[in-house]
């Protein structure tokens, strides 16, 4: 088995909305040893609006933004390529399932390339971040995490990393590469000092592993963020597979037992303590047999006799099964859809084969044969983006009508004063005025930053103020 050890820095956290700006990859063999490494850095694009807070965590100023060697279709091309030619492979990140893949998908999505790349020609996910935790619970003495200034453990890459003598000194974070070295470092060393959990971890990036064992009924244990709590496998989502519900067992099943399906929806997102879990078997959950991670458990929480009745109560209870299968199925059947296409990767279906092997031959054609092609999708999403991608990349093969139409698109992108999901040229210089005020006087540095950030904002917003 080979790794791939990636980090993205973007433009902001939307997924949606925003997109990778650097990226970095080291595909690795079984023993961790790099085979080939990958930096890469792309310009932003014209429509997108970076967040000034993570301009600001990150360093890039954007005059680096326009001046990156690559574009960025022709970025995530590259990352496109080099996932496909180092497959089968593993994909671990730190924090990448729950940030990085999201935002990897949704800039597939938007650049007509396979959004699901990561779990195509055999690949698995993995997130060194959740291992971390599961090594923190199981075997403590093989990780250190250090305390942060509010007495609350951290879990941040930068502070993992020194405390444990893996270098990433404060300047180096937030940069793709030093972040993806020291993420194989950290790695290596859970390998060394924590082999048992971390073959377990590996073994739950595949999801089969994972359903296998919510659907065997027995009594498991699910980690999160900092404890692990003894649960047990009942359905999986009737529309989702990859979405299991779980019963945490130190509840007593006797409240929700015979609640209907309304009321057992409630118990999926209401406050309080919550009795019903849902695992995502397909994000390498931190599941294990009870006998394997009892000791880890508090010694007034290891009641295995009263677990395995509470677990058989449960499992017997055909219409408490059938009540929670249907609270789950209808759980977002009322959720509107976005208009916007960007926004409707989840929600707008998955793409037809036809229409994937014409943004092929898309990514393949010169540009000037782009737009007949792209009047061939039958998804409407897939026509838009193709048209956006014109504008961006090569104004020039557009038709005048397409390309004036483009233009007025792309300046009420960056200039409306609507309530919009998406960051405007307006809503990001507010954002670095609140920025600015939260800065102590003494990060010099910071405020030079903000200066530079707020000035090109301006600059902008003055530019297509004219262009109107």
């Amino acid at each position: 088995m080979s790794y791939i050890v990636y980090d993205l820095e973007t433009s902001g956290l939307e997924p949606q909305w925003n997109v990778p700006l650097q990226a970095a990859l080291i595909h690795c063999d079984d023993n961790l040893q790099p085979l080939s490494e990958l930096s890469l850095r792309c310009r932003l694009p014209a429509h997108i609006v970076p967040a000034p807070g993570a301009l600001l965590t990150t360093g890039i100023g954007p005059a680096q933004l326009e001046q990156a060697p690559m574009s960025s279709t022709e970025m995530l091309i590259a990352i496109a390529k080099a996932l496909s030619a180092w497959a089968p492979s593993t994909v671990i990140g730190y924090n990448t399932i729950r940030f990085d893949e999201d935002m990897l998908r949704h800039a597939f999505f938007t650049h007509l390339l396979p959004p699901y790349a990561t779990q195509l020609g055999g690949h698995r996910r993995a997130d060194l971040l959740t291992m971390v935790r599961a090594v923190a619970m199981l075997e403590p003495p093989a990780i250190t995490v250090p305390i942060n200034p509010i007495g609350k453990p951290s879990f941040k890459l930068g502070d993992i990393c020194r405390s444990n003598g893996i270098a990433l000194a404060e300047h180096e974070a937030h940069d793709a590469l030093a972040d993806t070295r020291a993420t194989l470092a950290l790695f290596r060393h859970l390998r060394q000092f924590a082999p048992a959990t971390v073959a377990m971890m590996l073994a739950n990036a595949d999801k089969a592993n994972p359903n296998r064992m919510l659907a065997g009924g027995e009594v498991l244990l699910l980690g999160g963020a900092s404890k692990l709590s003894p649960i047990v496998g009942i359905t999986p989502n009737p529309t989702v597979a990859t979405s299991w519900a779980t019963v945490d067992l130190t509840i007593d099943p006797a409240g929700y037992l015979d609640g209907s399906a309304d009321e057992i929806a409630r118990l999926l997102s209401g406050p309080g303590p919550r009795p019903l879990r849902l695992v995502r078997t397909n994000a390498q959950p931190i599941l294990l047999a009870y006998a394997q991670g009892c000791h880890a458990l508090p010694p007034d929480q290891r009641d295995a006799a009263l677990y395995h009745e509470r677990a058989a109560r449960i499992r017997d209870h055909s219409g408490f099964r059938a009540s929670l299968a249907a609270a789950m199925a209808n759980r977002f059947a009322d959720r509107e859809p976005s208009p916007y296409p960007e926004a409707s990767l989840y929600g707008g279906g998955f793409l037809s084969h036809e229409d994937a092997r014409l943004s092929g031959r898309w990514h393949a054609s010169p540009w000037e044969a782009r737009p007949a092609i792209a009047a061939q999708f039958t998804d409407e999403r897939l026509k838009a983006f193709a048209n956006r991608l014109m504008l961006l990349e090569s104004p020039q093969a557009m038709s005048p009508v397409a390309w004036q139409k483009g233009q007025a698109w792309l300046r009420e992108r960056l200039t409306t004063e609507a309530e919009v999901p998406w960051l405007t040229l307006q809503q990001a210089l507010r954002q670095v005025g609140e920025l600015r005020a939260g800065l102590s006087k003494e990060g010099v540095s910071k405020h030079s930053h903000l200066d530079e950030i707020e000035r090109w904002l301006r600059q902008r917003s003055q530019y297509f103020q004219l262009a109107a």
